[in-house]
């Protein structure tokens, strides 16, 4: 921090009140200090993760964003706890209290092209499992002893594709929209049966330490995962890959971060989202042996 920012690293015991933090007849808490490290993320605009440390000796980390506008997000973000107050111990038709909860943070714009996020702990990116599994796949050894390469999808879904469309006499570069759909559907299917559909359901599984605890993780999961499809659904939220996505594998809980596609904006980029939320077939079987159709005897 001493490099980037002489003065915040300089900062000791100041009436600046902590970012984000709601204290409802509590003491306000402030900045004392400033963490010297501070981690660059490798993502397209390099966001940088700092932390502030309280008046109260506890430690608050961020994720500080420049060149994105994060008016929307924090709006988004009371609409999300408003919506908790309306779901707030909501009885199903059993007669059972069920917690439904869309997870938010706090997300303070600090101007027209930046501001802060609080970081959610315990959490990590559904891609990561992904690519956990990909790093197994590759040191698994074979018969020619050479080290697997590991793709990126994007680099998976041409390798399928461009073969597919020389074919027919057309390459990867000739426009998308004469690309033929039964191809793109060819290539979909083969990359879902490359790809194990237990992938998440594993991880909920070896994290559990019993069965009652696993039942409840995959339970909070199908509520969590409902909640934020139909939330995501009515607000229009789009670029729900992967690395948007996290789970917190201790508890099942989903949640969602960047919030700058919405309202039917996926509808408008250059490859349209015509999904109404994602549904894959990892997020589908992690729901456990009824799939979809929840169901819960009383």
């Amino acid at each position: 921090m001493s490099d980037i920012s002489p003065i915040l690293a300089g900062l000791r015991e100041t009436v600046i009140s902590m970012p984000g933090i709601e204290n409802s007849g509590k003491e306000q808490i402030h900045i004392r200090s400033v963490e010297n490290m501070v981690q660059i993320l490798n993502t397209k605009t390099k966001p940088k993760k700092l932390a502030f440390y309280g008046s109260d000796g506890n430690r608050y980390t961020y994720l500080f964003k420049g060149l994105e506008d994060l008016h929307l997000d924090e709006r988004i973000m009371q609409f999300l706890s408003i919506a908790n107050s309306m779901m707030n111990r909501t009885i199903d038709c059993n007669g059972n209290v069920s917690s439904y909860r869309a997870r938010h943070y706090s997300v303070i714009p600090l101007g027209p092209q930046s501001g802060l996020i609080s970081w959610v702990d315990g959490v990590l990116p559904i891609f990561s499992v992904y690519k956990k599994w990909q790093q197994r796949e590759a040191g698994k050894p074979r018969k020619d002893r050479e080290i697997s390469q590991i793709l990126r999808p994007s680099e998976l879904f041409f390798s399928k594709l461009s073969p597919k469309l020389q074919e027919r006499g057309m390459k990867v570069t000739d426009p998308r929209s004469t690309w033929p759909l039964e191809v793109l559907k060819e290539v979909l299917q083969e990359l879902a049966q490359d790809t194990p559909k237990d992938l998440l359901s594993r991880e909920f599984w070896c994290t559990s330490t019993t069965a009652a605890e696993w039942r409840q993780i995959v339970r909070n999961y199908s509520l969590s995962l409902a909640v934020m499809s139909v939330i995501g659904y009515i607000i229009g939220l789009g670029d729900r890959h992967l690395d948007n996505v996290l789970v917190n594998l201790s508890t099942g809980e989903i949640v969602h971060i960047d919030y700058n596609v919405c309202f039917e904006k996926g509808k408008t980029l250059r490859v349209p989202e015509k999904i109404p939320f994602r549904m894959t077939q990892n997020l589908e079987n992690a729901l456990g042996v009824t799939g979809i159709e929840y169901w819960e005897k009383s």
